[in-house]
């Protein structure tokens, strides 16, 4: 077994997430008399385990809360660490005024399943203090067969990249399901229910997924564990490296040729790509549009050579790109962006259509509003009824008529009123024409779920490959309670969770929030999304890499 992957920096198709947030359960710990670090002035500080999460179920989250005391006549500022099982779990620096007795943001750790119980220690430190309890960890049943890819044995020549699923427990019920991963024993990635492409892909597909890359040469254990409100569930992979093992699939041709696709709003354009699999198993492809966060289609292929094909609307957003996942039943995967929208006018009489802005995401209940843009590329004045097409079974909820000058463009604005659901979600909403047609993503925000909103203030871009970058953020609670809200760091096209932070807000109040990843070491300089997200409430902004060229 070995470890490769760097909690902190943003890899290829997978990241490292470090978690840090709530608290549940009671129990109580003494203090062990271990000692750490050295930070002058907070010895005397005394540590106390107080509320911890026991027992807990694999997959889920073990939750603790510390409380410090400083019996001294002076102030003092103690570094608190928080560990499991030894490995670091963060760390908060906070002041203490003399006689005061203070606990820190509770905090979490998600627990790796497995099939028997077990206990892991839970530990909090000071300088001259230490609280520690052990903990016990509930083993779990293994996800049904069915819901699982890939199902046979996994071996792959370094270098492939290997794509895994878990699937919904139960993908008819309005419930949430949230699965974390796991490599020989460290946790580095979340696939979760919310924004952009997981939930997409999650709602088209009913599972959420992951993608390995192994470099080395050995044996890698790849653990799923899947949270959900009717209990916890594992799934379990070996995946053995070897040069004997399975290769990619590829993408051996593309038509039209890869580059700049010219799109018509007013016709359909039939895409095709010619892909082989040197071990014959072909499974499918999906066709994903980006910065639009939709998937196109799924073509079927099989055997060790085959043709995708996919036709299209024309009404495809500007400058973004068709990228195709090739997906080979022994797991095995390739990604490739093969083409760059690039709209183009009629000579004829019909409109084109772009969507270029929501008001999402909404509360459950509330008024969706979608802004359109309608341009004539002909030389006469046409009228047409525009269309508001929302939902994975489309519905129509609001049609208006507009005129549009000859080489002009008009503004249109439909709405329709959500439905009052538990859960966060994400589905598309469609502005169509007899000529066009545009889509985006949109999220409505749950019951379970409402009460918040996330605003990006700032951030440190553009900064160097390698360097950190920090995303500042002001979360509000719209409540008249206290809320705590585990805050998400998510970057990139293809989204992966890169920090966790949990942030507790007053009814009616306002916190603000640093999150941080390292980034990649890249040659030229690349912009990309990154999004801050708190149970379902999202904000994005685009921010950039300088390369190292």
């Amino acid at each position: 077994m070995r470890n490769t992957v760097n909690r902190r920096r943003l890899l290829r198709w997978a990241a490292a997430s470090s978690t840090i947030p709530v608290v549940s359960g009671t129990g109580h710990a003494q203090s062990d008399g271990a000692t750490a670090g050295t930070n002058g002035g907070e010895s005397a500080v005394a540590v106390r385990l107080v509320d911890v999460t026991d027992p807990v179920e694999g997959g889920g989250l073990l939750r603790w809360t510390a409380e410090l005391e400083n019996p001294t006549d002076r102030t003092v500022r103690p570094t608190v660490e928080y560990l499991v099982d030894g490995e670091s779990a963060g760390s908060v620096t906070l002041t203490l005024e003399p006689g005061e007795t203070e606990r820190p943001f509770p905090r979490s750790y998600r627990i790796e399943p497995a099939a028997r119980d077990r206990e892991v220690t839970v530990r909090v430190r000071t300088e001259g203090d230490s609280a520690a309890r052990a903990v016990t960890v509930l083993g779990v049943d293994e996800l049904d067969d069915s819901l699982t890819s890939p199902n046979d044995p996994v071996a792959v020549q370094p270098g492939t990249t290997v794509f895994f699923e878990a699937g919904a427990v139960d993908p008819d019920a309005d419930r949430s399901q949230f699965t974390g991963w796991w490599v020989d024993g460290e946790r580095v990635g979340d696939s979760l229910v919310g924004p952009a492409w997981q939930s997409v892909y999650y709602a088209e597909q009913n599972a959420h997924y992951w993608q390995y890359t192994a470099e080395i040469e050995g044996t890698d254990r790849v653990t799923a564990g899947i949270d959900t409100e009717d209990g916890n569930y594992r799934a379990d992979w070996t995946v053995s490296v070897t040069p004997d093992g399975h290769a990619s699939p590829t993408i051996e041709a593309a038509r039209p040729e890869r580059g700049t696709l010219p799109v018509d709003p007013g016709e359909t354009i039939d895409l095709e790509i010619d892909v082989t699999d040197p071990d014959g198993a072909l499974e499918r492809v999906v066709w994903w549009l980006s910065q639009a966060d939709l998937i196109l289609g799924t073509s079927d292929v099989s055997g060790t050579t085959d043709t995708a094909s996919l036709t299209v609307d024309g009404g495809l957003c500007h400058t973004c790109s068709v990228i195709a996942w090739v997906i080979s039943d022994d797991g095995t995967f390739t990604s490739d962006s093969l083409w760059q929208v690039d709209e183009t006018r009629s000579d004829h009489t019909g409109l084109s259509v772009s969507i270029t802005g929501t008001n999402d995401p909404v509360d459950t209940g509330d008024v969706l509003e979608v802004t359109a843009e309608l341009a004539n590329g002909g030389p006469d004045t046409v009228t047409r009824d525009v269309d508001l097409v929302v939902g994975h079974d489309p519905q129509r909820v609001d049609t208006r008529s507009v005129s549009v000058a000859g080489g002009g463009t008009e503004t249109v604005t439909l709405e329709f009123e959500t439905a009052v659901v538990d859960r966060t979600q994400a589905f598309p909403v469609r502005v169509e024409t007899d000529d066009a047609v545009a889509e985006r993503t949109v999220e409505v925000i749950g019951t379970a779920d409402a009460g918040g909103r996330v605003t990006i203030t700032g951030t440190n871009d553009p900064v160097d490959a390698g360097d950190v970058l920090e995303v500042r953020a002001t979360l509000e609670n719209a409540t008249d309670r206290a809320v705590a809200r585990d805050v998400e760091l998510i970057v990139g096209h293809d989204p992966a969770v890169v920090d966790t932070r949990r942030l507790s807000i007053d009814g009616g109040g306002s916190e603000s929030i640093t999150l941080e990843f390292e980034t990649a070491i890249v040659a030229n300089d690349q912009s990309f999304p990154v999004r801050v997200a708190a149970d379902g409430c999202v904000a994005q902004r685009t921010v950039t890499v300088r390369g190292t060229n």
